[in-house]
């Protein structure tokens, strides 16, 4: 019968146990280590056949100048250029356009060995696996060689074409707002006309990079020398409103006549292509002669008057461009003057012809020939003082002469004292022609309300002139 073992006995059992059973696990220990030095000795060998592999050949995903070039060598590189160049060509187009250029077209050069010896240098090929995660995109362009004269010229002859029935492209410009009369910029806008220097530079640097097809994007359009944003365009569009908003008030005979509204002088404003901003002058003339030309025409005794339009826009211009409000006269230009004879005195001789209707006095040569005339102011008819008419006679010429007048309101001095450098009488000598300095005006109605005692008041320089011609005895005709 067996004897139960002791616990010390059966401690050691299990120790004994434990140890056998211990030993496939230090085994598994030592087994790793290795297997990491099989795998990196692998990685090693891989890397190093790599490294030789893509040595000479080109990690797959690479391309050059577009063109995928996997495991590609530098000779079969070289052997698939020279076929390509060749029959080369390639297609321009876009934004409406399209042409080819042949190899031939442009005299077209490649050096196949150089090409992909240049393409290749730009691999290297420890970094094979890290370039199969990041693909090279090589550029090669200096062994690609063509004529630019032909380039050029075929690029101008297409885009010339093209351009024929394009839309140009429009700058920003300053323009008037209708309907508020004021200036603003409007923006600038493409066309659908080519920049032919932006399609050369991008069909030069395909061609250097033998690609057949080069695509034109909206950077070759023409862009518009002038935008939105151009400093000396917002310097123009501020001057054109401050030239169209000024106030000007014309003026006929010191009345007010016409106002120039902001929507009439804008009209007139221009601005040049440089920028520079003035006013129309011709337009102004030219509204002056539609608008004004018949309310301010007229014609006295001596001569017919009209508007002045061409003087009337320079003094607008210059008014507006600077800057100043106020009032303008109208000026008017003589158009017509009176002839030296006037019908019905022909055959009367050497006489002086006043007419009290117009205020407007003729002396007339014995050939008939007016050799003197002037304005005048005669008696005061709202006080009963109508110069007398008649056919009278100069019956004397003194200088320096005090006429005295009657007195009629009996205050026991004379109605009036006057000092004249001149004096013609004709009826006695209480009534006849002299200098009247103290008046600032002749003609038309003064004598209705402001005239003489009877006699006949002549601008001082006029009554020295008559003084000069007239001799006593010659005739005087007095007529309304």
């Amino acid at each position: 019968m067996a004897q139960p073992t002791s616990a010390k006995h059966a401690r050691k059992t299990d120790s004994a146990a434990g140890a056998t059973a211990a030993k496939p696990a230090k085994s598994r220990r030592k087994a790793i280590p290795l297997l990491a030095l099989g795998i990196a000795t692998a990685l090693v060998a891989g890397q190093v056949a790599g490294t030789s592999y893509y040595g000479s050949h080109f990690v797959p995903g690479t391309t050059v100048n577009g063109a995928d070039v996997s495991n590609m060598t530098e000779a079969e590189l070289a052997r698939q250029v020279a076929t390509s160049a060749a029959s080369w060509k390639t297609t321009v187009a876009g934004q409406g356009l399209t042409f080819a250029i042949g190899a031939t077209d442009i005299d077209l050069d490649v050096s196949p060995a150089d090409y992909a010896r240049d393409a290749k240098a730009q691999t290297d090929a420890a970094s094979w696996a890290l370039d199969l995660t990041h693909p090279r995109h090589i550029t090669v362009s200096k062994t690609v060689a063509y004529n630019r004269k032909k380039l050029d010229a075929l690029v101008d002859a297409a885009v010339q074409a093209h351009n024929q029935s394009a839309t140009p492209p429009k700058n920003a410009w300053c323009t008037l707002n209708q309907k508020t009369s004021t200036f603003e910029v409007t923006q600038e806008a493409l066309g659908t006309a080519l920049d032919a220097n932006v399609v050369k530079a991008q069909v030069e640097k395909d061609v250097a990079r033998l690609h057949t097809k080069v695509s034109l994007k909206r950077d070759a359009l023409l862009r518009p020398q002038l935008t939105s944003k151009d400093a000396g365009l917002l310097k123009a569009v501020d001057t054109a409103n401050a030239y169209a908003g000024h106030a000007i008030t014309l003026t006929k005979e010191g009345k007010p006549l016409a106002k120039l509204d902001k929507k009439t002088v804008a009209t007139w404003v221009r601005v040049g292509d440089d920028l520079s901003v003035g006013l129309d002058r011709d337009a102004i003339a030219q509204w002056a002669r539609d608008s004004l030309a018949k309310k301010v025409a007229k014609s006295d005794e001596e001569h017919d008057y009209a508007i002045d339009a061409a003087s009337l826009a320079a003094s607008v211009a210059n008014a507006a461009q600077g800057e100043k409000d106020g009032s303008l006269e109208v000026p008017l230009a003589v158009t017509a003057t009176r002839p030296a004879q006037t019908p019905g005195h022909e055959g009367r001789g050497r006489h002086i012809d006043l007419n009290l209707s117009t205020q407007y006095a003729r002396f007339y040569d014995e050939d008939g020939s007016v050799i003197w005339r002037s304005y005048f102011v005669s008696g005061n008819t709202s006080e009963g003082r109508a110069t007398p008419t008649g056919t009278f006679k100069v019956n004397a010429k003194r200088t320096n002469e005090t006429l005295v007048g009657t007195d009629e309101d009996g205050d026991g001095e004379p109605d009036y004292k006057s000092h004249v450098a001149y004096w013609m009488p004709f009826v006695g000598n209480a009534v006849g022609l002299h200098d009247a300095s103290w008046r600032s005006a002749f003609g038309g109605s003064i004598y209705s309300y402001a005239g003489s005692h009877g006699c006949v008041n002549l601008p001082p320089r006029a009554a020295r002139e008559l003084y000069g011609l007239v001799k006593v005895g010659d005739t005087v005709y007095v007529h309304s």
